[in-house]
């Protein structure tokens, strides 16, 4: 049997997430994709010449 974890000796438990939490992972990662996908588009037309 495995030993318990520091949550099961102090009885926590995770809690679910708030909706306006949801909604701030969601825009968090929808804005790093589309500056990651800007990035790309411009370092494929504009190379760094130096």
């Amino acid at each position: 049997m495995s030993e318990p974890t520091l949550n099961d000796i102090q009885g926590n438990v995770p809690e679910p997430l708030l909706p306006v939490e949801k909604k701030l992972i969601g825009i968090s990662l929808g804005t790093g994709i589309v500056l990651l996908v800007i990035l790309a588009i411009v370092s494929r037309y504009l190379p760094a010449t130096f």
